[in-house]
C-alpha cells in the first residue's frame, strides 16, 4: 500500500518524533488492522460464523478479524465492524445502566452502538449528530443493533446548552478531527489534510469541549478522543481545556501494551496529561488515538425531569394490543407514545427533546394504518425468538430469495399472520404469513 504523506506532514512529525518518526511512516504504509465486536443485547450473541479466537485484550466484545456487510451476522445485528483501537474509548466512558449518557459527536455510530451494548437498554442514551445525513446513517446503525434506550438527534452541540445544563451522567466527545491516525485506512483523508485544516479542527473542538462542560452534571465523568496524531487537537486542546474550566481533573486510564502515556510537553507541560494515552500504529495493533478521560468536580446532582406524552386514542392502542396478544409472547409494553402515524416505545418523555431534532426516540414499534397496525423491523431487531409466538428458520435459497424482495413458499403452517423471520437462527425480519406463503416485507432499502 502507498500512502503519499506531504513533506509538510513528515517535516511536523520528525520535529516532533526525532528518529521515530520514520518508524510511524512506515507503519502507515502498512495494511490496516480489521476487526470487529459481537452485539450482547442479541439473544446467543456469540453463536455467529467468525472466527472468535483473536480476542481483544481490552474489549469484552471485540475481536480482531474481517466481518462481511452482506452476512446474517453483520445484517441482524449480532456484529458491527470497528478499528480496533476505537474499540477503547467505550470501555473508558463505562457507562451505568441506570446513567444519562450523552455521545455528542455520534456518527456513524460505532461508538453509540459499544455503549448502549454495556448499558443492556436501560438507562438513558443521547446520540447527537450535527450532519443530517450522517445522522441518518447513525439511526440506522442504532435500529440494525436492536438498541432501545437511544434518543438520535440531529442538533449542534450549542443546540443543547439551552435546556440540558448538568444533565448528563457521562458525556463522549469523540470529536471530528484531521484524521491523521485514519491514513492508512482512508488514504483520501491524506489529501484533504494541511496545517490550516489541523487548526481549524482545533478551534472546532475547543467550542465542542466547552458546550459538553456545560452539559455536565457536577461529579461527571467526560470522555474525549481523536482519531489524529495533532498536539494541537488533543494534548494541547486538553490543556487549554482544563485551564478555562478548572472544575475538570484529568484522571488516569489503564493502558494495555502498545498505549503510551500522553505528552506534557505538548500540551504546555501539564504533567496530568501523562495520565491520557496515545496509540500509535508502529507500537500498537491498531490505528492512530487519543483519549483523555475528565471527572467535573463537585456533588452530583439529578436534574429534574419535566415529561410529556403524546399518547395514541385508545383505539389506536387497541390495534397495538391486538397485535401484540396475537403475535407476541410477552403482552407487556408501556411507555408508548406516537409520531405522525408511528408508535414507538419511549426512550424518555423529557420535555426538553420537544426542543430538538429528534430522528428516533427509544424502540419504533411500527405504524397506524387505517383499522389496524403493522410492525416495523427495528422492533424485530430488538426482540428475542422467545417473544415471538411463530418463528420460520428460513433456507439458504428463501433467504436469499426473501433479502432480494421476493415472497417464499414455506411448508408449515402457521396460525398467526405475522411471524419472525429467522436465518441460521437469528431473526432479521417480520414476514406476512398466508396460506404456505411469506409475503416480503422487508424494508426496500435494506434488499440486496
Amino acid at each position: 500500500m502507498r500512502v503519499n504523506l506531504s513533506d509538510e506532514f513528515k517535516t511536523k512529525y520528525h520535529g516532533l518524533l526525532g528518529d521515530r518518526s520514520e518508524k510511524l511512516f512506515a507503519a502507515i504504509e502498512t495494511n490496516s488492522q480489521s476487526a470487529f465486536r459481537l452485539n450482547p443485547l442479541k439473544n446467543d450473541y456469540k453463536n455467529v460464523q467468525y472466527s472468535l479466537e483473536q480476542p481483544i485484550e481490552y474489549s469484552k466484545v471485540g475481536y480482531f478479524g474481517d466481518i462481511d456487510g452482506n452476512s446474517i451476522d453483520h445484517l441482524s445485528g449480532y456484529v458491527y465492524s470497528q478499528e480496533p483501537s476505537a474499540m477503547y474509548v467505550a470501555e473508558v466512558v463505562d457507562p451505568q445502566a441506570d446513567e444519562k449518557v450523552l455521545d455528542l459527536c455520534a456518527a456513524p455510530g460505532s461508538k453509540t452502538t459499544y455503549l448502549a451494548s454495556i448499558m443492556d437498554s436501560q438507562g438513558l442514551l443521547v446520540s447527537n449528530e450535527i450532519n443530517n445525513k450522517r445522522a441518518r446513517i447513525l439511526s440506522s446503525n442504532v435500529e440494525r443493533m436492536g438498541i432501545k434506550n437511544a434518543v438520535v438527534i440531529n442538533n449542534s452541540p450549542k443546540d443543547l446548552e439551552d435546556g440540558f445544563e448538568g444533565y448528563f451522567d457521562r458525556i463522549l466527545v469523540d470529536a471530528p478531527c484531521s484524521g491523521e491516525g485514519m491514513f492508512r485506512k482512508d488514504p483520501e483523508a491524506v489529501q484533504y489534510w494541511s496545517l490550516e485544516y489541523v487548526e481549524q479542527c482545533a478551534n472546532r473542538q475547543k467550542h465542542i469541549l466547552d458546550s459538553a462542560f456545560k452539559l455536565l452534571k457536577d461529579g461527571g465523568t467526560l470522555v474525549y478522543s481523536t482519531c489524529t496524531f495533532a498536539p494541537e487537537e488533543n494534548e494541547e486542546n486538553i490543556s487549554e481545556f482544563v485551564e478555562r474550566h478548572p472544575e475538570m481533573e484529568i484522571v488516569p486510564i489503564k493502558k494495555y501494551p502498545g498505549m503510551e502515556d500522553g505528552r506534557p510537553q505538548w500540551g504546555h507541560n501539564n504533567q496530568d496529561l501523562t495520565k491520557a494515552l496515545r496509540m500509535f500504529p508502529d507500537q500498537f495493533n491498531g490505528e492512530g488515538h487519543f483519549i483523555c478521560k475528565m471527572i467535573k468536580t463537585g456533588s452530583a446532582s439529578s436534574a429534574k425531569v419535566r415529561t410529556f406524552k403524546n399518547q395514541p386514542t385508545k383505539v389506536e392502542m387497541s390495534y397495538l394490543d391486538k397485535f401484540v396478544k396475537q403475535n407476541l409472547t410477552n403482552n407487556s409494553l408501556s411507555e408508548i407514545f406516537k409520531v405522525k402515524d408511528d408508535l414507538y416505545q419511549a426512550a424518555t418523555f423529557d420535555t426538553r427533546f420537544k426542543k430538538l431534532h429528534v430522528l428516533r426516540n427509544g424502540l419504533k414499534l411500527g405504524e397506524l394504518k387505517k383499522n389496524r397496525f403493522e410492525p416495523s423491523i427495528s422492533w424485530m431487531l430488538a426482540l428475542k425468538p422467545d417473544d415471538l409466538n411463530s418463528v420460520c428458520e428460513l433456507t439458504d435459497d428463501q433467504f436469499a430469495k426473501y433479502l432480494h424482495g421476493e415472497s417464499v413458499m414455506v411448508d408449515q403452517d402457521f396460525s398467526n399472520k405475522w411471524i419472525g423471520l429467522s436465518y441460521q437462527g437469528k431473526l432479521f425480519s417480520w414476514g406476512r404469513y398466508s396460506n404456505k406463503q411469506i409475503k416480503n416485507v422487508y424494508p426496500k432499502g435494506l434488499r440486496k
